[in-house]
């Protein structure tokens, strides 16, 4: 018999939005077989009939926006005006991939008889995360069709249904059959995927230990492309010309929105000491108002987290922190069953990181406080992480924040604005256990394709141009 997948809210365990079947071997098999037989279609297709493809995508993810919004609500646990946010920008990464993305592959040209062409990898396999369970996968997904790949999605476990929703609109967007599969399951399902030999390359979202077990499953296949968007351990930097209620407000955002379930999701403060004990004040007055309740509930800042089990990790977690020598400033949860959980906050004396409590990922809302005595010492406590993803400066003096460009050691650096939410027309990763310089955004497309470099002539054979030494023909 074959195993389901059952899907429901974490929010409401009687909500239950689906059952999906786990594709075992032989089912990854069969998909992988599938995309690759649709593949030589679509890469002869060409960018015209492909956009037009993508263009009809676009209108029903725009035309849907609400239902599917609704959908991720249910299915993670995602506060409705965040779910909603994030269904808007399936659409504009169609029009942000057929616009600039695809001036990333175009042609290049050197030079007479000299140029470079860019061209579909061939089967890629997409594999999604739950925070963001429409977003991320559709951040690959179209710029892989866009370029001429056909595709094989994972899911995340937790997040089936918002799969099938986006596979059924690209069917009705008229996209061959095969050109986009979907598979679902748990890591099992995922690592068949990764190592199964027709698969030319891994498009990841996830956290760092997945991620490095993909990365050695693949040792033995060079060949295969590996995409790793990846966890963060993200900073903000308080400086004491900064505007106070500004940074609150952001550094609140920036630690508690999504439940703290992104991967930008600060955990690290350090705040200038003269000014450590209002903005704190400030920190904990948000943080503690934090509107928590069930996501379709009207004025509900934060959901519950994605499950039981990611519950417990976050408690198990913030008990670490007195162990860590972290004073708790703010701890209450919600008076709401888990897995609903409250904003979190520790204080520290010094900018030591030493403790897993202060180093590793906790993808909850909660972070620590250090203060620092000037913009140096912030910047070496910043790059002392595992993590490079993001961080955010907060000055009224630009060019205090110029001087941590190139020194923060940070794929996205952010000034007067939180660590969370990117541009479209950006790239976006990091590096470390963030990322391994495959930044996605705007420049997706250019881990979908590979280059071709030409040097060519139509010139007939003249005897003259031989090198001394070279007998003629």
């Amino acid at each position: 018999m074959k195993s389901e997948l059952l899907s429901t809210s974490p929010a409401d365990p009687e909500d239950e939005i689906g059952r999906f079947p786990v594709a075992d071997a032989g089912a990854i098999d069969a998909a992988v077989a599938r995309a690759r037989a649709a593949f030589p279609a679509w890469r002869s297709a060409g960018p015209g009939e492909r956009a037009a493809v993508l263009t009809r995508f676009r209108d029903a993810a725009r035309a849907g926006q609400e239902e599917l919004a609704v959908l991720i609500a249910r299915e993670v646990g995602k506060a409705l005006w965040d779910a909603r946010a994030e269904a808007a920008l399936l659409a504009a990464k169609v029009d942000a991939t057929l616009d600039a993305g695809m001036r990333f592959v175009a042609p290049l040209e050197a030079g007479p008889g000299a140029h470079a062409t860019y061209h579909p990898r061939g089967v890629l396999a997409v594999l999604g995360p739950f925070n963001f369970p429409a977003h991320l996968p559709n951040g690959h997904i179209v710029p892989a069709l866009a370029t001429g790949n056909s595709v094989v999605l994972k899911p995340s476990e937790h997040a089936p249904a918002v799969a099938e929703w986006m596979a059924a609109r690209w069917r009705a967007a008229g996209l061959p059959d095969g050109v986009l599969e979907v598979v679902h399951g748990g890591a099992n399902t995922g690592k068949c995927l990764v190592g199964h030999v027709d698969v030319d390359g891994v498009l990841f979202t996830g956290s760092w230990a997945a991620g490095r077990a993909l990365s050695q499953q693949v040792l033995d296949q060079p060949h295969k492309l590996l995409a790793l968007e990846m966890g963060g351990h993200n900073a903000i930097v308080v400086l004491a010309d900064a505007d106070l209620d500004l940074a609150a407000a952001e550094a609140a955002l920036s630690i508690a929105v999504t439940t703290g379930q992104r991967c930008t999701c600060a955990g690290r403060m350090f705040v200038e000491r003269a000014i450590v004990e209002p903005f704190q004040e400030k920190l904990v007055r948000l943080l503690a108002g934090l509107r928590v309740g069930p996501p379709l509930a009207d004025g509900v800042f934060m959901g519950p987290l994605v499950s039981r089990t990611a519950w417990e990790r976050v408690e198990a977690a913030r008990a670490l922190a007195p162990a860590a020598g972290g004073e708790r400033v703010l701890g209450a949860g919600p008076p709401l069953p888990p897995p609903y959980t409250g904003a979190g906050l520790v204080r520290f004396a010094g900018t030591a990181q030493t403790h897993p409590y202060q180093r590793d990922e906790i993808f909850g809302p909660e972070a620590a406080l250090y203060p620092v005595d000037d913009l140096d010492e912030a910047i070496a406590a910043v790059n002392d992480s595992d993590y490079g993803l993001a961080a955010a400066v907060f000055s009224r003096d630009r060019s205090r924040y110029e001087h941590c460009i190139g020194r923060i050691r940070t794929g996205n650096l952010n000034w007067n604005r939180g660590t969370v939410g990117a541009s479209g027309q950006l790239p976006f990763g990091g590096s470390g256990r963030s990322g391994n310089d495959r930044p996605a955004g705007i420049t997706a497309t250019l881990y979908c394709t590979f280059p071709q470099a030409h040097l060519e002539s139509d010139a007939t054979f003249d005897p003259d141009a031989l090198p001394p030494g070279m007998p003629r023909p």
